[in-house]
């Protein structure tokens, strides 16, 4: 992508406002198209990182639920959070 550093425009650290006002109509729709598929390519990483998100913080809730009132049965409380790890939100 030519907005990226070390690019083909030099060893510049990125575009200036006059490096934008010299480029003719075809390299701005194509720039303009290397932005949105980068932009769309940070998308599905945010959005992948966000579902993984939400999938670790419902199982911190469930596992967390299990100590609001405290079990003296300790094995059956491991083996709770060992299944909740296991198939709550799918594979760690």
């Amino acid at each position: 992508m030519s907005f990226c550093i070390g690019t083909s425009r030099g060893k510049r650290r990125g575009w200036g406002v006059s490096d934008y006002l010299e480029m003719n109509l075809e390299q701005l729709q194509k720039e303009h198209a290397e932005l949105l598929a980068f932009n769309e390519k940070l998308d599905r990483e945010r959005n992948e990182y966000r579902k993984d998100a939400q999938k670790y913080a419902k199982k911190v809730q469930m596992i967390a639920s299990l100590f609001v009132v405290p079990s003296d049965n300790h094995e059956l409380t491991l083996k709770a959070i060992k299944t909740i790890v296991e198939r709550v939100g799918g594979a760690a």
